[in-house]
């Protein structure tokens, strides 16, 4: 029962995943299973890589100790409902994206600005210092619209680096790793991938590297920053999230939709659905 219970939890991780705005993280984290998951994937180290090579020629008793932690059972049936939500969702998206792309970004939209308020409250001084680098933070997203090419033909190196930069969410309060491919210009590029898994493997195993090494780095690049100074890290991330979202904004406008007040109802039930989830998560931990 606990395996089923544990499966559908990474089921309505995926889902979330697959939709910019809510992060799979955050849900894991109203699941209860967040401390358990950060413990899990950051036991993946280059030194577990040593041990289990060298274990034929050593029996290194250190091996056991990091399998342990690794908690492969509990990491494999979490997988397993991502990404069986992962491979089932996207072909929900991609038709949304393809016969409601204005409506189904408006809806991003909404998400995206209501989840920062989960950032928001993370933060503990708002003196001027740290609302500076928030507003550094915004520049950069801001500039992401000019820097990013609207139309991106995506390399190897790119979809590796999409994948790199995207795992960072799990490990990032409010931040949704579609979030992240949806600046980079990746999302429906993934989301077409995954529709059709098994004529883009290639690409798929290419992005799932690149979350891997995302995961090595920067779970322990996040915990440092972290320690060092987390009031300023979070505004920065504020800032970034924020700025960033003119990327949506303005592939709406280049649609050029004909019914903005639709548009305008569907941002707000993004705002209400991050609300109602909001809601739950506190009645959860109370």
């Amino acid at each position: 029962m606990k395996t089923i219970l544990l499966f559908l939890k990474g089921v309505l991780m995926g889902i979330c995943d697959l939709i910019p705005g809510i992060s799979g993280g955050t849900i894991a984290f109203i699941t209860g299973i967040y401390p358990k998951l950060i413990s899990s994937v950051k036991a993946f180290s280059p030194q577990l890589l040593k041990n289990l090579i060298t274990y034929p020629f050593n029996k290194n008793q250190q091996l056991k100790q990091n399998l342990k932690a690794l908690n492969l059972p509990f990491l494999i049936t979490l997988f397993l409902g991502i990404a069986t939500a992962l491979l089932l969702g996207s072909k929900l998206i991609k038709f949304l994206l393809e016969n409601y792309f204005a409506y189904t970004l408006a809806f991003f939209i909404g998400l995206i600005i209501i989840s920062s308020k989960i950032l928001f409250t993370h933060i503990k001084n708002h003196k001027p210092l740290n609302i500076s680098f928030g507003i550094i933070g915004f520049i950069i997203g801001l500039s992401f619209i000019i820097l990013i090419p609207a139309s991106i033909t995506p390399t190897p190196l790119y979809i590796f680096l999409g994948g790199f930069i995207a795992i960072s969410a799990m490990f990032l309060p409010g931040i949704s790793g579609s979030f992240i491919l949806l600046i980079l210009g990746l999302y429906e590029f993934m989301i077409n991938a995954l529709h059709d898994p098994t004529h883009n493997i290639k690409i798929i195993l290419i992005f799932l590297i690149g979350a891997i090494h995302g995961a090595f780095a920067i779970s322990r690049l996040i915990s440092y920053l972290f320690k060092k100074d987390k009031c300023k890290t979070i505004y920065v991330l504020l800032g970034l999230v924020l700025g960033a979202l003119s990327i949506p904004i303005k592939q709406i406008i280049q649609s050029q939709p004909s019914n903005w007040p639709l548009i305008a109802i569907y941002f707000a039930l993004g705002i209400l659905s991050i609300t109602i989830i909001t809601h739950f998560q506190e009645k959860f931990i109370a």
